[in-house]
């Protein structure tokens, strides 16, 4: 079959995909009347008018790039752009007509990035991506080296529509994946592809998620960004693909199923018994998301290999169940890199109710500044008497170079009148006074001072060293 003969069977097949999705944009009209689906309030289920195919190409010579058959399928036989100039009918808050793609280029990938290669790939590594954010993060560019990093890194993407806030659809315009959507994002997050073959599969995918009630539930989790399919679909999937990242994503999907079978239990326990380690979590995570007693002597065998993920799981699946897990996480403490895991360790220890003082003081230390927060947080719900004995961790986070630590640590000590506090509340103080960055600590600092009848500027004119803290009646007496 020659490229012309491809091209044609590609053309029929989104002819015949653009009457059924016309089709379909009625029914989700029907579907979502009170506008229920992310997105509907904005675009309503509207679409202007399409534009001729004339004009498509008049713009694609006048700007140097040519449209993916799919997508301009789209614009010129089901609409473009909605109506008074808003966003057409489609994922979040719709797609944009085609001038407004080409006016979005401006800040996004500069005007003629649409012509470049595209760099961005399915499963792209985060630390490739990290290295081609590494001179617009790291350096002091001008505007237009800046536009040209821009140019390079989103190369070959057109902006197709807003998720909200920083996030937006692009679609590639060349290379080996021309005409898949892609996940972005204006602060520069990881790229992430949508699973569909194309435009219309995905915004097929968004229609049939309408019209089944699914986007409506705000449990389905966010659309496009997992696999789309029925359990069985999924494992289906998963058994035809060699991708081992798409193999992960078919697992991944399973969590938002609402039940799975005893076969797939099974599945998913032989798949935990290779030596795949991502296969191996993911598996682990979807048996604890539907059976915590299944899942409990995987959990046991995994904490010895990956704790932190182990205590991630308990913290989701697991709450009901922590007092079987305490003896083991107060004697097998984690050493902890990941500060949300952590934080989690955290949240068990106190849903627990048993004395963690000893387990958290060492982390007050550590070389992760989120973790020290959290350590500070946590040390926050002991009784002031306990407080009083470790008040030098506490010194030690007022002195910390974080201010969020600083910020936990105040939180901690508050109802505290421990004069060796004073001065470094002092310090404190005076940078509050001469920076305007510290000021979000000033509630905290001050909801501390209250108990020494003091504030943050009445403390700059006392001598911490002998200032003494009056009791009530002390202020009826007459010296």
């Amino acid at each position: 079959m020659n490229h012309q003969d491809h091209l044609s069977m590609d053309e029929a097949k989104f002819q015949s995909q653009a009457q059924r999705i016309k089709a379909k944009l009625i029914q989700a009209k029907k579907a979502d009347r009170k506008f229920k689906v992310f997105g509907a309030e904005s675009h309503k289920y509207q679409l202007n008018n399409p534009i001729s195919i004339e004009q498509v190409t008049a713009i694609e010579q006048n700007y140097g790039f040519q449209l993916p058959p799919c997508y301009k399928t789209f614009i010129t036989q089901i609409g473009n752009g909605g109506s008074a100039n808003a966003h057409a009918a489609g994922p979040f808050y719709g797609i944009y007509s085609l001038q407004r793609s080409i006016d979005e280029l401006d800040g996004f990938n500069a005007p003629d990035g649409v012509q470049r290669a595209c760099i961005i790939y399915p499963f792209i590594p985060n630390d490739y991506w990290q290295q081609q954010l590494h001179v617009i993060k790291n350096n002091d560019l001008t505007i237009e080296e800046y536009d040209a990093e821009l140019a390079r890194i989103y190369g070959g993407i057109l902006p197709i529509a807003s998720q909200g806030c920083a996030y937006i659809n692009g679609l590639v315009l060349q290379g080996e994946h021309t005409g898949k959507v892609v996940n972005l994002s204006f602060d520069h997050q990881l790229p992430t592809f949508t699973f569909e073959d194309n435009f219309l599969d995905w915004y097929e995918r968004w229609l049939d998620e309408v019209i089944s009630g699914k986007l409506s539930n705000r449990e389905s989790g966010w659309f496009g960004h997992t696999v789309a399919g029925s359990e069985k679909q999924l494992l289906e999937k998963f058994f035809i693909s060699d991708c081992e990242e798409y193999k992960y994503h078919c697992l991944e999907a399973l969590l938002h199923q609402a039940n799975i079978s005893s076969k797939t239990y099974k599945i998913l326990e032989n798949q935990y018994h290779l030596n795949n380690a991502d296969l191996k979590r993911i598996s682990l995570q979807v048996i604890a998301n539907f059976s915590y007693s299944k899942a409990k002597n995987y959990l046991h065998e995994y904490f010895d290999i990956e704790p932190e993920f182990v205590i991630k799981l308990l913290y989701w699946y697991g709450k009901h169940k922590i007092n079987e897990w305490i003896e083991i996480l107060h004697t097998s403490t984690p050493q902890f890199k990941d500060a949300q895991a952590f934080r989690y360790f955290v949240y068990l220890l106190e849903e627990s109710k048993t004395n963690y003082v000893q387990i958290i003081l060492p982390f007050t230390a550590h070389a992760n500044s989120e973790i020290r927060a959290t350590a500070f947080y946590a040390l926050g719900s002991l009784n002031n008497k306990t407080k009083k004995t470790i008040i030098n961790y506490f010194i030690a986070g007022l002195t910390d170079s974080n201010q969020q630590v600083i910020y936990e640590a105040l939180s901690a000590l508050k109802g505290i009148t421990d004069s060796r506090l004073l001065k470094y509340y002092q310090a404190i103080a005076n940078k509050i006074t001469q920076e305007d960055k510290y000021s979000n600590l000033l509630y905290q600092l001050n909801s501390c001072l209250i108990y020494f009848k003091l504030t943050n500027k009445t403390i700059l004119n006392i001598d911490t060293d002998t200032y003494i803290v009056k009791k009530w009646f002390q202020f009826w007496k007459k010296y």
